[in-house]
């Protein structure tokens, strides 16, 4: 339940000779908690009754925001930019979800359709009618997941659990070259700081046993970790404050440049091209098997390239064009693998996904997309009738938006393709 969602700013403005700063400064108040509760009874859990919990979380916190443009050849064409800010990481009930009981619990089992051997979930010898009837017994479901399930809250914060926050750099120049055309360089750089890192209390990376086996895709050897089995179903989950930004952090760099053109006869014209890389290190879990390529530091991530370009032209007779042409880069792409429980050595004892592809080394096609348009405008006495045609995807480019990115017979097949030419007329009638 949101109790308070606050946000106070503060902002001046001074004029320093050439130099113009802005400073500001945001106060946020975020405060939620989760109501008392009580349910009957279901076939897995027993029934439960849950007191209000108060401050999910209760914080208070500052976000400072610093911007200047200095005027650097003194006659208003030369302008250089910079600034520094923090922002505070929103949220809204999704927050206190998290730790609801009653929102957020889940347990997976395994179900083979057949008596299993209590305590596993390997089939017995026994031959009864109910194997293969489609209709999971209590005797064919395996050993549970999480023990807790339904009867106290598998997922809680830390008391001290900090709001995540992003600090923010940016420096650029504006240049105009001629009286209405312009050019711009900008390089952008955001930090992030307070991640969240999940451990299990009950659970620790000791507590794994690791194995090696062929990667399906290319053969190479990849290490697996199951879970003991002692330490099966034990749930405590708890959300802390990752305290070593070299084991969980994220890092964003930007390079733009673009120009902006005012055209004889009243045309204009304007584009673009952006560069950017986004670094994520993930080494803060409690369970090994997310550690493969969890530090992206140590992988060649490149910097992807998109490119706009679009402009309009008046015609005689109140008729305008325009074409507006983007380039984006491709998604990158991942193999998830779901090991087969016939590989874990003594019998698996929870589900485990790897990724056998290193982040960077695989990207969809770059997606073009050319789009054109006419317009003009029609007068009758007082009324104005402004007509358009305009075509998306003229090229009618098919390029993959998405695919399916987990190992089998569907790896690869096509999830979003850019939609088809599309012709549109619309009208807007004034009087």
């Amino acid at each position: 339940m949101l109790k308070a969602d606050l946000g106070l700013y503060l902002q001046d403005s001074w004029t320093l000779k050439r130099l113009t700063i802005n400073p500001g400064l945001r106060f946020e108040y975020f405060n939620s908690a989760i109501q008392a509760r009580a349910v009957e009874a279901g076939r897995f859990v027993p029934a439960r009754s849950f007191s209000e919990v108060p401050d999910v979380p209760n914080w208070k916190n500052l976000a400072p925001r610093f911007s200047m443009v200095y005027d650097l050849t003194g006659d208003a064409k030369t302008a250089v930019k910079g600034s520094v800010n923090k922002y505070n990481r929103a949220y809204t009930t999704d927050f206190v979800n998290r730790y609801d009981p009653l929102v957020l619990q889940s347990d997976t089992r395994n179900w083979s359709d057949c008596d299993f051997v209590p305590g596993t979930s390997t089939c017995s010898s026994l031959v009864l009618p109910t194997n293969r009837d489609g209709i999971a017994q209590d005797n064919e479901i395996g050993p549970s997941n999480n023990r807790n399930l339904g009867i106290i809250a598998t997922r809680r914060p830390d008391p001290n659990l900090k709001r995540p926050y992003d600090i923010e750099y940016s420096l650029g120049i504006v240049r105009e070259l001629v009286r209405g055309v312009s050019v711009t360089g900008a390089w952008y750089r955001r930090e992030t700081y307070n991640l969240e890192q999940q451990i299990n209390t009950l659970v620790t990376v000791n507590d794994f046993t690791s194995f090696t086996t062929p990667s399906p895709l290319n053969g190479e050897s990849v290490t697996i970790y199951n879970l003991n089995r002692s330490k099966q179903g034990l749930v405590d989950l708890l959300d802390t404050t990752a305290a070593d930004r070299s084991k969980a952090g994220v890092s964003y760099n930007g390079l733009e440049a673009s120009f902006a053109a005012r055209l004889p006869g009243g045309g204009n014209m304007f584009g673009g091209w952006s560069a950017d890389r986004l670094i994520n290190v993930t080494c803060a879990g409690f369970d090994p098997n997310t550690f493969r390529y969890c530090d992206q530091r140590e992988l060649e991530i490149p910097f992807r390239h998109d490119f706009k370009f679009a402009g309009s032209y008046p015609l005689p007779f109140d008729v305008q064009v325009g074409a507006t042409l983007q380039s984006y880069a491709g998604l990158p792409l991942a193999v998830n693998w779901a090991v087969p429980t016939n590989l874990f050595p003594g019998g698996r004892t929870q589900a485990v996904t790897v990724n056998l592809l290193p982040p960077g080394s695989k990207y969809l096609d770059r997606w073009n997309q050319l789009d054109l348009s006419v317009r003009r405008t029609f007068r009758f006495g007082k009324a104005r009738v402004d007509g358009a045609l305009e075509m998306f995807n003229a090229l009618n480019t098919d390029v993959v938006l998405s695919e399916n990115q987990n190992l089998g017979s569907t790896l690869g097949q096509p999830q979003a393709i850019l939609q088809g030419r599309l012709l549109r007329i619309s009208s807007q009638i004034k009087f």
